[in-house]
């Protein structure tokens, strides 16, 4: 069942539906222990990253709690992707309507926030449904951000903060690493190497075919200059 209808049955919002103290990700926290054990959680990357987050999509009607949490999932992927290491190194977790982060990890940063008065927390009708939005009580530092790291930040928020709590939902669920992680499992920075495109650029298979190349040609030695022609002439063909 789709997030909008399934949330519209039961009268509450698809924001309450995603919060993990509502689905029982309490006991996330005690499963694959081991996964993404290489990164240390940055809590005030994390801060700063909602806070960024905020300035730029808080006023926009379709930015409750779901958008915000997908939004951190694509930024912390792309950034292991195309960076070799996550922004804020927090964990995710495959709950039935797409990525959500770690509550032990979120919670205790969003709380902190709360008590130093950093951001609000409330809930207003939208569509008829509750939603759970989050106000900005202070301005984001990103000096700890490399210019890259803003790249991916801008990009993700460029692509995707437009989307409503349904539409986002349902693109989290094309991503390979959302779908081949087991229910409520922690999901693997790694499994970004399995994607495809749209959310990807890269050509994986492409990447591999050449590097396999690389190491045959390595293999053989150096080829005369007639066998370097023929083939050569070969793959022109081959192209026609």
């Amino acid at each position: 069942m789709e997030l909008s209808k399934f949330a519209t049955y039961f009268h509450i919002s698809a924001d309450e539906l995603l919060d993990p103290w509502l689905v029982g990700a309490k006991e996330v926290e005690l499963l694959d222990a081991d996964v993404n054990k290489d990164f240390k959680f940055n809590t005030e990357k994390l801060r700063q990253l909602v806070l960024y987050l905020l300035e730029k999509c808080g006023g926009q009607p379709n930015f409750g709690e779901t958008v915000l949490y997908k939004l951190l999932y694509f930024i912390d992927f792309d950034s292991f992707e195309n960076l070799g290491k996550p922004i804020t190194g927090m964990n995710y977790v495959k709950l039935q309507f797409g990525p959500a982060p770690q509550i032990k990890q979120f919670q205790t940063v969003i709380d902190e926030m709360k008590e130093k008065k950093e951001i609000k927390i409330f809930f207003q009708d939208y569509h008829g449904l509750k939603q759970k939005r989050y106000i900005a009580l202070t301005e984001s530092s990103l000096k700890d951000f490399s210019a890259q790291e803003k790249d991916v930040v801008d990009e993700v928020v460029d692509r995707l903060s437009s989307m409503s709590a349904t539409q986002i939902e349902a693109y989290s669920h094309g991503d390979v690493p959302w779908q081949v992680t087991s229910s409520k499992g922690v999901i693997s920075y790694d499994l970004v190497v399995d994607r495809d495109p749209p959310y990807t650029k890269k050509d994986y298979w492409q990447m591999w075919q050449d590097a396999a190349g690389r190491d045959t040609l390595k293999d053989l030695g150096p080829i005369s200059k007639e066998d370097y022609d023929y083939y050569e002439n070969l793959c022109l063909k081959k192209e026609k």
